[in-house]
């Protein structure tokens, strides 16, 4: 088998495609932070996020924010 220059074009193609996905922003670059006062890193399981942040809580989330309770998927922690 030959190897073409069309063969050469769909790696580079491939290998463009692949690292442009790669530097795509992510859920945890698009959204805010946890912030790091004492109550927010003390938590330690993402459940005990919803004791402030229902909607008759402290703090309720928006109404468009996703109903999930994954919350250190998108909201990275402060170091």
């Amino acid at each position: 088998m030959k190897f073409r220059k069309a063969d050469a074009l769909f790696i580079l193609f491939a290998v463009a495609v692949v690292v442009g996905v790669s530097l795509l922003p992510t859920p945890k670059d698009r959204n805010p932070p946890v912030p790091t006062d004492a109550g927010h890193q003390a938590i330690e399981v993402e459940k005990e996020c919803l004791q402030c942040h229902v909607p008759d809580g402290s703090k309720p989330m928006p109404e468009r924010h996703p109903k999930r309770q994954d919350c250190f998927r998108c909201h990275a922690r402060g170091a």
